[in-house]
C-alpha cells in the first residue's frame, strides 16, 4: 500500500493503513526528519513490512534538491526497514545513484508523452527510459558485488603480466648482509617476493649469488 507525501504526516490515516497488514510504501516529500521518526514509529507499531522512500516533492525537481545523502541518514536511523527512493527528476541517472547508494525500492512515474498537461508529465520516464532504468539498476546492482577486498581470479592474467616483484638492484654475493638499496621493485620473471614484504629482506642474507635484475625469491633467503 503506497501512501504518498502528502499523507506523510498524517499519522491516524497511517496507524488505520499500517493496521491492515499489508506491505506499505511510504514517501516522505515535504516532511522533517522528526516527522519521519514518527512516522516510522507508528507505521512499526502495527506493520513490520514497510519501507520509507527518500522523496523531494517537486515536478520536475532540480538535481541540486535531490539530496540523496539522505538515504544514507535513513539507512543510520532505521537500520531495520529497506530504504528505498522516488525520484522526480529528469533522465535515470540520479535513480541509479540512489541505487548505488543501497536503495533497495525506487519509484518513478511513467508517462506515454512528456509533453501533455500537467508537470507531472514532464518529471516522469517514457517506457523506453524505463527500461534503460531497469537494465542500468541491474548492471548497478551485479556491480556492487562484494565488500571483501583481495585480488580476484579475474584478475590472474592482469597481475601474470604486470605484477611487480622484488629484484636485486645490483649483483649480490651470497651471505651479504641485506640492505634496502640493494632492491629495487620491476616486473620480474619469475614472480618473486612482493613489493609489500621488502623491508623484511632488510638485515637478511641470500643463499646465492644472483645478478641484477634477478628476482628475489622466498627461497633464496637464508
Amino acid at each position: 500500500m503506497k501512501v504518498a507525501s502528502c499523507d506523510a504526516n498524517n499519522f491516524h490515516y497511517l496507524g488505520e493503513t499500517a493496521k491492515k497488514g499489508r506491505p506499505m510504501v511510504v514517501s516522505t516529500g515535504m516532511q522533517s526528519m522528526e516527522t519521519i521518526r514518527q512516522v516510522y514509529r507508528t507505521v512499526k507499531e502495527h506493520n513490520q513490512t514497510f519501507t520509507l522512500l527518500q522523496c523531494t516533492s517537486a515536478y520536475p525537481l532540480d538535481p541540486k534538491d535531490v539530496n540523496l545523502r539522505v538515504i544514507t541518514e535513513y539507512q543510520r536511523e532505521f537500520p531495520d526497514i529497506p530504504i528505498g527512493y522516488s525520484g522526480h527528476e529528469q533522465g535515470v541517472h540520479i535513480t541509479v545513484a540512489a541505487v548505488a547508494m543501497g536503495a533497495k525500492v525506487v519509484e518513478r512515474h511513467v508517462t506515454l508523452d512528456k509533453t501533455w498537461k500537467g508537470n507531472d508529465h514532464e518529471a516522469s520516464l517514457e517506457p523506453s527510459e524505463l527500461a534503460e532504468l531497469v537494465r542500468a539498476i541491474r548492471l548497478v546492482e551485479t556491480a556492487m558485488g562484494s565488500p571483501v577486498k583481495q585480488m580476484l581470479p579475474c584478475e590472474k592474467n592482469c597481475h601474470d603480466k604486470l605484477g611487480k616483484s622484488v629484484v636485486a638492484k645490483v649483483a649480490i654475493r651470497s651471505g651479504v648482509v641485506l640492505s634496502l638499496d640493494m632492491f629495487a621493485v620491476k616486473v620480474g620473471e619469475p614472480k618473486g617476493i612482493p613489493p609489500e614484504n621488502i623491508q623484511q629482506l632488510v638485515g637478511k642474507k641470500l643463499k646465492v649469488d644472483v645478478d641484477a635484475d634477478d628476482s628475489i625469491l622466498a627461497n633464496m633467503i637464508d
